[in-house]
């Protein structure tokens, strides 16, 4: 057993992350639903991005619960995957907030009308506040979900010394056979 050493991934690193992540995209679906009922249906609005975003925000931190709990290459792999697809998720959510962070309060198209200018005035200034939000948690999940990548990729086997018979890396002698460290060949 002394040719191979334990997969190494931080099972503590990945469950925090995963919680910060959860929370960034709850807190994305919740501003996501103000932004759409307080706004009139445009065809932007009613693609409720900021929804769907956060809903596939969220996959890559109940993955990497579950990864953390239970060390498995294929949940691993899936939280990889999941997080680059959450940060695609991030980008498009996160434009789609610059837009509307565009409209105005004076844009009756966008806006759903009231009688009063007080309520107007706050209703507007509580969507701009939503997607300004949504926008900062974009950009938080964006660099969660690459923290949640990079804790993943360590661990993959995609290492050239990684033996997936027994899930263990293959570890061969540094430079004369007399020498009883043992290092992986594969440099990341």
């Amino acid at each position: 057993m002394d040719r191979y050493r334990y997969l190494i991934f931080n099972q503590k690193s990945a469950l925090i992350l995963g919680i910060l992540q959860m929370a960034c995209a709850g807190l994305c679906v919740v501003c996501g639903f103000m932004d759409a009922v307080f706004r009139k249906d445009t065809p932007l609005s009613t693609t409720r991005t900021p929804v769907w975003g956060g809903l596939i925000m969220a996959s890559p931190g109940v993955v990497a619960q579950f990864a953390s709990q239970r060390k498995n290459s294929m949940l691993v792999s899936v939280m990889v995957l999941a997080a680059g697809l959450s940060c695609v998720a991030a980008v498009f959510t996160s434009g789609y907030s610059c837009l509307t962070l565009t409209y105005g309060e004076d844009d009756e198209e966008v806006f759903h009308h009231h009688d009063s200018p007080q309520v107007t005035f706050v209703l507007h200034r509580m969507v701009k506040g939503a997607n300004a939000t949504i926008l900062l948690t974009c950009i938080i999940s964006l660099v969660l979900s690459s923290l949640i990548a990079y804790v993943g990729c360590r661990s993959l086997p995609c290492c050239g010394c990684y033996d997936v018979r027994t899930g263990l890396e293959t570890l061969v002698p540094q430079c004369d056979p007399g020498d009883t460290e043992m290092v992986c060949t594969w440099q990341g």
